[in-house]
């Protein structure tokens, strides 16, 4: 079996940052010889955060196209810079006609930004992701005992202050089986203290599940750290600026869309807003720095202020570095 595969970089219109993604293409001919078993491996060949198997398009006009996504573990629902490639790779150089992903958490709406710009800054694109929010009961400080705060493996204890907010941070879903501990730090000296080393066991906690109780099975869980650097008001509009760091099951992540989506839709419900825009910067750190563009759009209750998030906008650039052919046997 031989496959055509392409790599991008994605939040990033510079090669070699951002965060890489591998995009294998699926002919209708090898679907069905292309188990789940099989794309598991693949996924485990390129090793990189997740891959990308992308179907030939469905739909009027060949305008829909289906993508399944995975890390090296396991099958994810969704996933921000898998979608955000995808996207890219579709509407600019495969499958022009494509407007919708459609994704295990389910279609995501595609629109391309106003020209005007680049050549080069053209190929960026924004999808409607498929959410469904979930503000969850327990922290970790509820799941974990409080006489093992200092101890209990896994937490930030060469930062205590660190632990602290990863203690007391709220847990928040963007879509089931995606969910994020949300860890507010007060400074970048703090964010970039952080150990890539340590992985929690939020399969196992010792007071019981962290999600609430309709939200299990868990799915991914993760840490997601950000300081939040104001407001910026310049010609394009209002934009609340963050800077952000993801790491869990051993690794760093570059740029986690699913993470970034997760932080705006909390932040919106939190401050109890109609329309936000973020920009969020993330692999800094490491090397990789990406740039990640959410718009939220909610409708807030007169009586209570209960937010419910409408609309939110996953944006942001990719670039093609590397094409070939996978061979399988």
């Amino acid at each position: 079996m031989e496959l055509p595969f392409v790599t991008l970089d994605v939040f990033t219109s510079k090669r070699l940052e951002g965060n890489p993604l591998a995009v294998i293409s699926v002919p209708k001919s090898l679907e069905a010889e292309l188990t789940q078993a099989k794309k598991q491996k693949i996924a485990q060949e390129f090793n990189l955060s997740e891959t990308v198997f992308m179907h030939e398009p469905e739909g009027d006009g060949g305008s829909q196209l289906r993508i399944d996504i995975f890390t090296v573990e396991s099958e994810l629902p969704f996933a921000g810079h898998p979608t955000i490639g995808s996207a890219v790779l579709a509407k600019f150089h495969w499958y022009p006609a494509v407007d919708t992903l459609l994704t295990k958490s389910g279609p995501i709406n595609l629109e391309v930004p106003s020209s005007g710009q680049s050549k080069q800054k053209q190929e960026s694109v924004r999808a409607r992701i498929s959410q469904d929010v979930r503000l969850h009961k327990k922290t970790l400080a509820d799941a974990i005992p409080r006489d093992q705060h200092a101890s209990f493996p896994g937490l930030s204890h060469h930062l205590p202050a660190v632990r602290d907010a990863e203690l007391a941070a709220p847990v928040f879903s963007i879509v089931r089986g995606m969910t994020f501990v949300l860890v507010k730090l007060p400074s970048l000296e703090l964010l970039g203290g952080l150990d890539q080393g340590l992985r929690l066991d939020f399969d196992h906690l010792p007071n019981g599940p962290l999600l609430d109780e309709d939200r299990q099975p868990y799915g991914f869980v993760s840490r997601y750290y950000y300081v939040d650097q104001g407001i910026d008001d310049n010609s394009d509009g209002v934009v609340r600026k963050i800077r952000t760091r993801m790491l869990e099951l051993g690794f760093e992540d570059p740029a986690t869309g699913s993470a970034a989506s997760a932080l705006s839709a909390y932040l919106t419900v939190a401050g109890k807003s109609q329309h936000a825009r973020f920009e969020i910067t993330q692999g800094v750190e490491m090397g990789r720095r990406s740039v990640i563009q959410v718009e939220t759009r909610a409708d807030v209750q007169e009586e209570g202020g209960e937010v419910q998030i409408r609309e939110l906008w996953l944006g942001g650039e990719a670039v093609v570095v590397q094409k070939g052919t996978l061979m399988v046997d």
